[in-house]
């Protein structure tokens, strides 16, 4: 590593390791719990924020950041808090110095989080002074994941679009009416500044249902397949109890702006962070999994050892605070002080849930989670020519082809794509990776190899082409001399990121796309040229779809400068 560099790093270290006796002495958690309870109260009014400033964005950037470092601190500074759960009232002589700590917190995980991008290449580093140090980064940042991220969204929008529509038909006003007299009814003011509420069935009905229709929008949802097993338990229970944590949320909030209605006494910033008792609540991740599994087919219920496995898995405590040691971790959806007793964080339910449950089970499972890798190259052939063969007909297909050149395996091909009326063939190389949501370091590093496998895999089968000629691929992929003359594609197809292999794919025969893309694609094939649904034509899409309006670039970044105690450094833009 770079001396400055290193420098650079030892410097954030010794600015964060000053903010860890001020936490070790925080005997009854206030520190944690207040630090949750900003974010959440700044997280509830930036989201119903049309138009956030850059400001307010930053602003929660660090918070986020800021309060996920502070969670794990606190978490290992201590052995345990005098109670289960420290609950008070919103005031700016707590809110202030805690707001203070947590924004310093976030500047250095930026820092972190810079010296990840210094150390990947894509920008440097000088020492300035004693304690001083500048970046600067490049005049272009391209955004590579523009056009992903559009196609993405289209999807989740429309799907958003089409279960709203539902809720604002005249069943859909008529129940809203319903759950919003069961809100107002149930809801009361706990110990005079806080809150309480009752249950009902319907209402576990219908926020369960709104969860789980923005779980299964969420990257990862189908990561594996719902009968798999981490830990003894199936994937689908995971599922199905992040769904109810996401649900618990939705509408506890719901309650929040009901009872603030009915009791204007009461103040909202006081209300989203709650506190839970541990005792039973384990009981009810059990009945709610049985409940609602048991309309899907094939079910098999969780038993109440499953129930706390996953509640330990979809919590942090002091013993898996690790899972929050890199910047940009996941948030926790539920953080436990105690054994007796936890806290929720609402933000948590809604900012990358599904990749904090994917981090955690790897955390806990990591065999488990790396025998289960190895069978997503199925479930994606699959997958595929299930999408191929609704957009285009007459296709064939094989399976884990071994390239050979003098009886020596150079690689294989995953899928091969055979359209034989036409002579298209397309050779498929299969991406299954990681989500690497916010985590800079994890970004680098999955990108890095994905593009190495692929350069090699290209390489390999340039050099296969060349010795066996036509005659050696048709003999390989079982086609009759009638056949027309080959078309050879070459398309990588992965589950999440393609955008990294933009410099590979050079040529009109080389493609890449993501899941997202490949099935818009296909959908595009299927509805614009209907008298031409044919694998040329797809590949032709899937070129254009990889940046179809020519490259895009993020927003200049504004000089800034970042001070914590007697550190400093500043980032500018070429």
């Amino acid at each position: 590593m770079d001396i400055t560099l290193q420098q650079f790093y030892d410097a954030l270290n010794a600015q964060e390791r000053a903010f860890i006796p001020q936490l070790a002495s925080d005997k009854l958690g206030l520190i944690l719990r207040a630090a949750v309870n900003e974010l959440d109260w700044f997280y509830y009014n930036l989201a119903r924020t049309d138009n956030p400033t850059y400001e307010q964005e930053e602003r929660f950037y660090l918070l986020r950041l800021g309060a996920t470092r502070l969670i794990q601190l606190s978490l290992d500074a201590r052995p345990s808090f005098d109670v289960p759960n420290a609950t008070f009232c919103r005031t700016t002589g707590i809110a202030i110095p805690v707001l203070e700590i947590t924004v310093a917190l976030g500047m250095i995980e930026h820092g972190r989080r810079m010296a990840q991008m210094v150390s990947s290449g894509f920008c440097r580093v000088v020492r300035t002074g004693d304690n001083e140090f500048h970046i600067t980064l490049p005049s272009i940042i391209p955004d590579d994941e523009y056009y992903e991220r559009a196609v993405s969204q289209h999807y989740r929008t429309e799907s958003r679009k089409r279960f709203w529509k539902l809720l604002k038909s005249n069943y859909g006003r008529k129940l809203e009416k319903e759950i919003n007299d069961k809100l107002t009814e149930l809801v009361y003011p706990f110990q005079t500044h806080f809150i309480g509420y009752d249950a009902d069935p319907l209402l576990d009905e219908y926020f369960f249902s709104i969860a789980l229709s923005e779980v299964r929008l969420l990257d990862g949802y189908d990561t594996f397949h719902y009968a798999t097993h981490f830990g003894g338990v199936r994937y689908q229970h995971y599922i199905l109890a992040l769904t109810y944590f996401v649900s618990f949320s939705i509408r506890h909030v719901r309650f929040a702006e009901a009872l603030v209605k009915k009791e204007p006494s009461v103040k909202l910033e006081n209300i989203l962070t709650i506190s839970s008792d541990a005792n039973g609540f384990v009981e009810s991740i059990r009945d709610v999994i049985n409940f609602f599994g048991s309309f899907y087919e094939d079910f098999e219920e969780v038993s109440r050892e499953g129930a706390q496995r996953i509640f330990e898995v979809l919590s942090c405590s002091r013993s898996n605070t690790a899972l929050l040691s890199r910047p940009g971790s996941p948030l926790p959806l539920i953080i436990r002080g105690s054994e007796a007793g936890f806290f929720r964080c609402l933000a948590g339910a809604h900012i990358e849930p599904m990749n904090f449950l994917l981090n955690s089970l790897r955390y806990h499972f990591p065999s488990d989670y790396d025998r289960h890798q190895q069978s997503r190259e199925k479930t994606m052939q699959t997958a595929i020519k299930r999408v191929l063969n609704d957009g285009i007909v007459g296709l064939k297909y094989l399976e884990n082809i071994k390239v050979r050149v003098n009886g020596r395996v150079l690689t294989d091909i995953d899928l091969a794509i055979i359209e034989e009326d036409t002579g298209s063939v397309i050779l498929c190389q299969l991406k299954y990776q990681e989500l690497y949501g916010s985590d800079l370091h994890a970004k680098h590093a999955r990108t890095t190899r994905l593009k190495d496998q692929v350069k090699s895999w290209f390489a390999a089968l340039d050099h296969w082409i060349d010795r066996v000629g036509e005659p050696g691929i048709r003999a390989s992929l079982h086609l009759p001399k009638s056949a027309p003359p080959l078309f050879i594609y070459r398309l990588v197809i992965s589950r999440h990121y393609g955008h990294p292999l933009k410099g590979l794919a050079n040529n009109a025969e080389t493609a890449y796309a993501n899941w997202a893309q490949l099935v818009n694609s296909i959908e595009l094939v299927r509805k614009e040229i209907p008298s031409l649904q044919k694998l040329a034509n797809l590949v032709t899409i899937i070129k254009g779809s990889e940046a179809p309006n020519g490259p895009r670039e993020c927003q200049v970044e504004p000089r800034s400068e970042w001070i914590v105690n007697n550190l400093k450094f500043t980032v500018k833009q070429e």
